[in-house]
């Protein structure tokens, strides 16, 4: 594309939404900054060709955002050698004090209509230049952030709050103030009074409903035009709104309200007007098979939602419609809903080939009543035989006595009735000996299987075609023989494994099926015993995670499980570390990661590129990416060209830095 094919104000409006910054993001003052993200800068489109940079470099400007005493250094650079940049910057958002660097940008920049100043600032920092040059600009508006709670009182802080008294005598544009101060303290009068005193304000933005009566007060002088209270008003602080003063009430105006509560008198007026002919049938001329068919379009979204069951209860029509899709999916959180499911479909065995989806969800049951609870599970499990998804609760080691469990009887029913439609299955069984593994042949359309049985299996005529289009397997708990069956299978569809039980022999289950995997995931002794197979024979791996267990949770593995001098896996890109709890972890510990970071060299995975790490947290401020140790683990790993990423994917982008 030729760099004349456009003209600049098409490209200024393609480019736009991209370097726009809302008002309501750039005057956030929530304790965490919205611009504490680690996704690629703006200032790329301005790289991809002179015409974009050309329009692109005044929408750039236009809102300017310091979060760091580099940005600052690199900013004032920028300005200095280019007076015209600072004429484009109308909004200025300075989330520290950043030292000299501040008083060449304010003094470069003449035209800021709204400044943004934060008093979280520490005595590490520097607010001279931000002082010096506060006086240099005139703006209209003004957003202070502080800390909700024990706000930071040092020298720097006070300075600061000194220089902006000082400066607001003295800007006779400034006529909106975002006030950060839910009460009046010496800080608070130390801004407030001179706003007061030069009775210019005319639009207010107050913190909460709180700190109105002060508000008002302090400012009743001011061509007041209205205020704004920020937080949501709860029904509880309603007691707080001045009704009676109807002069404040039209100056109010609020961001959030809270639904009040449906008034007595409103409870009986009805939703939809009756209608004229009440005895009007829709479709009554339609042949029957049109009429079901609409219908059933129509009860088919509408039982999707909450409170569904009355809608069955409008008709013998809706009743006969819409009870497969009342059915559908059915979830069973109670032994008593067991029993209860088992008698409906005695009763009306129709229903049984609608249920998709079977979900158990109940604590699992006493001895006493194990007979029933088997009985009526069969019977549900012999009649649901178009069944997709049959689950359970998610596995946790902690609870994994009391979970919902089937018998093994009922498990090799579901296997003949549901196997053909059967997609995915994860609940608990419970272990029986010298089981047959010709079950599995049963379980034709099997994708998903998370196994949680014990149960031992005799290793004589095992089926080569059990699960054959198996894809994805979850080993939770298992005896080994079900892994030495599953060696024995040929399972030509699986690609991702999940071995959470550690204990086991994994080498003739990795022999058999590594090659074909792309996802493993396993725990740290699984990784210890069996890494030369890992890396010697699963040659088709993308991504592998390596699971903590609840008695190792805060170790790391050991850095050279990743190197074997006899194979590589050219094709993995990415390792997870799934530890879930990582806070004030002794120094020992610590330690070990840092050992770990350091010694990473994955000379087995060339072409590694991300490790991503569950319980990784980015830090939001300058203070805290200094004392991160996330922040310096990935800064590690980046010289070899591997992301560290948290459980969302977010990579940490290296800061600009200044020497």
């Amino acid at each position: 594309m030729s760099e004349n094919s456009l003209p600049d104000e098409i490209i200024s409006e393609i480019l736009s939404p991209a370097l726009k910054v809302s008002d309501e993001v750039f005057s956030d003052t929530s304790d965490v900054s919205p611009f504490a993200k680690y996704s690629e800068s703006t200032s790329a489109y301005l790289l991809v060709c002179k015409s974009w940079l050309r329009v692109a470099t005044p929408l750039l400007y236009n809102v300017v955002i310091l979060r760091s005493k580099a940005q600052a250094k690199a900013l004032s650079v920028a300005l200095a050698g280019n007076k015209q940049l600072g004429q484009f910057i109308k909004k200025l958002r300075v989330e520290g004090g950043y030292g000299p660097p501040m008083h060449t940008i304010l003094q470069c920049s003449p035209n800021v209509s709204d400044l943004f100043l934060s008093l979280v600032i520490y005595s590490s920092d520097n607010t001279n230049g931000l002082c010096k040059g506060l006086d240099l600009i005139n703006p209209t508006r003004i957003i202070l952030r502080d800390l909700k709670r024990k706000p930071l009182d040092n020298k720097m802080v006070s300075q600061l709050l000194n220089s902006l008294s000082k400066s607001i005598i003295k800007w006779d544009r400034l006529c909106v103030f975002d006030c950060t101060f839910p009460e009046p303290t010496v800080r608070a009068e130390t801004v407030v009074s001179p706003l007061a005193k030069g009775k210019r304000l005319h639009t207010l933005a107050l913190p909460n409903i709180e700190g109105l009566p002060w508000a008002y007060s302090t400012f009743k002088g001011c061509p007041l035009k209205s205020i704004r209270i920020k937080r949501l008003v709860e029904s509880w602080d309603q007691g707080l709104i001045p009704e009676k003063d109807l002069v404040l009430m039209s100056l109010l105006k609020f961001d959030r309200w809270a639904l009040p509560k449906v008034q007595e008198s409103a409870v009986n007026v009805p939703l939809i007007t009756p209608s004229l002919t009440p005895f009007f049938i829709p479709m009554a001329g339609a042949p029957k098979a049109v009429y079901d068919e609409i219908w059933a379009h129509i009860l088919y979204f509408a039982t999707a939602i909450p409170r569904r069951l009355p809608l069955l209860l409008v008709s013998k029509t809706f009743h006969r419609l819409g009870l497969p899709y009342h059915y559908a999916d059915v979830k069973m959180s109670q032994l008593a809903h067991i029993s209860k499911f088992a008698s409906i479909l005695s009763y009306n065995p129709s229903i049984g080939p609608h249920v998709r989806s079977l979900a158990l969800k109940y604590r699992d049951r006493s001895d006493s009543e194990k007979f029933n609870v088997d009985y009526s599970m069969l019977t549900i499990l012999s009649q649901t035989n178009k069944a997709l998804r049959i689950t359970g609760e998610p596995f946790n080691p902690f609870f994994i006595n009391t979970a919902t469990s089937i018998s093994w009887d009922n498990f090799v029913a579901m296997a003949k009735y549901s196997g053909s439609t059967l997609r995915e299955f994860s609940v608990k069984i419970a272990s029986t000996a010298h089981a047959s593994p010709t079950v599995f042949t049963d379980l034709s359309a099997l994708r998903i299987l998370e196994w949680k049985c014990g149960t031992s299996f005799l290793l004589t005529n095992i089926p080569q075609d059990g699960f054959p289009n198996l894809e994805d397997l979850r080993i939770f708990s298992a005896d080994e023989s079900f892994l030495t069956a599953l060696s024995l299978m040929d399972l030509g569809s699986l690609r991702r494994v999940n071995l959470s039980e550690s204990g086991i022999n994994l080498d003739a289950f990795l022999n058999a099926h590594g090659p074909k995997l792309t996802e493993l995931s396993l725990s740290h002794s699984n990784l210890r015993t069996s890494k030369d197979k890992i890396i010697g024979v699963c040659s088709n791996l993308r991504s592998m995670t390596i699971k903590s267990l609840h008695y190792d949770r805060d170790k790391p593995p050991e850095a050279i499980y990743f190197s074997s001098p006899h194979a590589v896996v050219a094709s993995l890109t990415k390792i997870t570390l799934d530890v879930s709890y990582f806070n004030k972890i002794p120094k020992d510990e610590m330690a070990a990661w840092d050992r770990f970071f350091t010694d990473f060299q994955p000379e087995s995975f060339p072409n590694l590129r991300e490790m991503e790490v569950k319980c990784c947290v980015w830090p939001t401020s300058e203070r805290e990416i200094v004392k991160s140790c996330w922040v310096r683990w990935a800064e590690i790993l980046l010289k070899r060209n591997i992301n560290l990423t948290d459980k969302n994917g977010v990579k940490w982008r290296p800061r600009l830095k200044f020497k």
